[in-house]
């Protein structure tokens, strides 16, 4: 999950005060915090309705638009999902835009501290607090803080991601109950795997991904793989050949993840 960088933005926030004045100064501090910005500029675009799927994106970089195009092009109006390690309802959420045009799902997310907003915020998917990896067990839970979309099950991933960002360490380690990929399945979604597929574990996603029985025509239709993590470690030519074994093809690229469409 990507922060902002305080530098940059306190280099903004003193361009800003010294050429354009206090109102767009207001303007950046809601920014960073998170409020809805009001005022000129395009802050305040309310969209167009030419645009299918609206102007706003609750993923990191933008998957769930991309998301949408794709099952459009596949004539899925609701596609069902299940995202495993969720993190949080709606922030860098890839399934957060499903939920709001009416798509529910099954939610899978390790740290118990981020479930009290599903049930506020998306009170009709399923919501389960468990880790998800290779093998059924118990796995220590390494956590850079109670919140952060970092901590991870992956030791070396966590440790790779403090070692280029000092600034953070591990804090905690808890140790949580881990499940497979295909016990999610069995369990929470009827046996069936739903439309989609988002998967982002820190590290453990090729691992769970491996030892799973996912493949053409028993798998989803589209998977979305974080690809890069903790210090900006990349396997996407490692994930791209798993699936390609498992009759997916790659059908796009972003920043962090790759999207897999069934090969036809």
């Amino acid at each position: 999950m990507t922060r902002p960088d305080a530098g940059l933005l306190e280099t903004l926030e003193a361009v800003i005060e010294q050429r354009l004045g206090e109102p767009l100064r207001r303007i950046l501090a809601k920014l960073e915090g998170g409020g809805e910005a009001t005022g000129l500029g395009p802050w305040n675009y309310r969209g167009h309705p030419d645009q299918l799927f609206g102007a706003v994106s609750y993923a990191q970089f933008a998957e769930d638009l991309i998301l949408l195009n794709l099952f459009q092009r596949l004539g899925v109006d609701r596609p069902s999902y299940l995202d495993i390690g969720a993190h949080h309802p709606v922030h860098c959420s890839n399934t957060a835009l499903f939920y709001a045009r009416g798509s529910r799902g099954v939610c899978v997310e390790a740290n118990p501290n981020l479930i009290p907003a599903f049930a506020e915020l998306r009170p009709e998917d399923v919501t389960v607090n468990i880790g998800v990896g290779p093998t059924e067990g118990e796995l220590p839970f390494y956590m850079i803080d109670e919140w952060s979309g970092r901590n991870s099950f992956d030791r070396a991933a966590t440790e790779a991601f403090v070692t280029a960002h000092p600034e953070f360490s591990i804090r905690e380690v808890r140790h949580i109950p881990v499940i497979t990929l295909d016990q999610v399945v069995a369990r929470h979604c009827g046996g069936a795997w739903p439309d989609l597929l988002s998967i982002d574990i820190e590290g453990q996603d090729l691992a769970a991904l491996a030892t799973s029985g996912l493949r053409r025509g028993a798998g989803p239709r589209i998977i979305c793989a974080e690809v890069v993590s903790g210090g900006d470690q990349d396997a996407g030519t490692d994930m791209a050949a798993l699936l390609w074994e498992r009759g997916y093809a790659e059908a796009f690229r972003t920043v962090g993840n790759s999207l897999f469409m069934v090969r036809e």
